[in-house]
């Protein structure tokens, strides 16, 4: 390997190095939704679970709870996406919350597995690299 390779293989590194980082905050913002959903879950079983006409807590975020009241149960508002919602049996809610996390799930499993192996090949580039700079180094001192 000359110094043209190695100078082209720091490039890959650092190509190597942003891929990693770019996979790591999807795998954060993958993680993020999962849980989102299922606090959404949690809050929807709870709700279903409730009897009509008591008062419950509901979580709307930042660890805040507004007090609401059960007036029926048996129906949800979920989001189909793009801002649209439709209202829902509570159980097609949360079988549609359940459908989306395994969705995620897998894509959060697909996103790990590409990071692993980015990562892996990076570090054996940085090691292969790191030779090649210690070879050349001796080279020049043997000079």
């Amino acid at each position: 390997m000359n110094e043209e390779e190695v100078r082209q293989a720091l490039a890959a590194l650092d190509m190597y190095r942003a891929q990693a980082e770019t996979l790591a905050e999807q795998q954060q913002l993958v993680q993020v939704s999962i849980e989102e959903y299922a606090r959404a879950k949690e809050t929807l079983s709870k709700w279903k679970d409730a009897a009509e006409e008591s008062e419950i807590l509901v979580p709307v975020g930042g660890n805040s709870f507004v007090f609401a009241k059960v007036s029926s149960n048996a129906k949800a508002l979920v989001g189909i996406g793009t801002g649209l919602t439709i209202e829902r049996p509570i159980e097609e809610a949360l079988k549609t919350i359940d459908e989306r996390v395994s969705e995620l799930t897998t894509g959060l499993k697909k996103i790990t597995d590409s990071r692993t192996m980015v990562e892996s090949r990076a570090a054996q580039l940085t090691q292969m690299v790191q030779t090649e700079y210690d070879r050349l180094q001796q080279q020049a001192q043997g000079r």
